[in-house]
């Protein structure tokens, strides 16, 4: 069983590593387009229409898809001020009950964003701008990023009962 987590785990790591890297990539790509916005407005007098709505697109993709990435590092908030007090033991099963809340959460995310991604996509939804983007597309990126951070959370959890010894991956 043991060799199956850590299959999970590496198999998942690519995964959201690549996540990240595009993650990245949008945020780069967003300050090349708010650049340029910048240079077109206000050297050559001519503004764009497209890179508003487009970088605020690349953002979006670089919260969701950024999340999992962040829950593999431990990076996200937490408050340790009393667990870093409590036995390791303790800590462990705290640990466990908050991947355990965390996963129904997820999920509940998940269900939600897909549903509202796909009722997009039925009715044919598109931004209220000039680029008319379809909105199914960036609502993906919602998708996406819950059901990797549903899956590192699962792999968080298996890891609390699989590590062997390691504190962090």
């Amino acid at each position: 069983m043991r060799s199956i987590y850590h299959l999970y785990d590496r198999i998942l790591g690519v995964i959201t590593n690549a996540a990240a890297a595009i993650a990245g990539l949008a945020i780069l790509l967003t300050a090349f387009m708010i650049c340029y916005e910048i240079i077109a407005r206000s050297i050559f007098h001519h503004p764009t229409v497209w890179v508003m709505e487009i970088s605020t697109y690349c953002l979006v993709l670089a919260g969701f898809f950024g999340m999992a990435y962040t829950m593999r590092k431990n990076g996200h908030i937490c408050v340790d001020f009393l667990y870093g007090r409590f036995p390791r033991k303790v800590q462990k099963g705290l640990d466990i009950i908050t991947s355990i809340l965390s996963l129904f959460v997820m999920y509940v995310c998940m269900t939600e964003s897909t549903n509202y991604m796909l009722m997009s996509k039925a009715m044919g939804v598109v931004s209220p701008s000039l680029l008319r983007v379809p909105l199914w597309i960036p609502q993906t990126f919602m998708v996406i990023g819950f059901v990797l951070l549903f899956l590192e959370i699962i792999n968080h959890l298996l890891g609390d009962f699989f590590a062997d010894g390691k504190e962090e991956k």
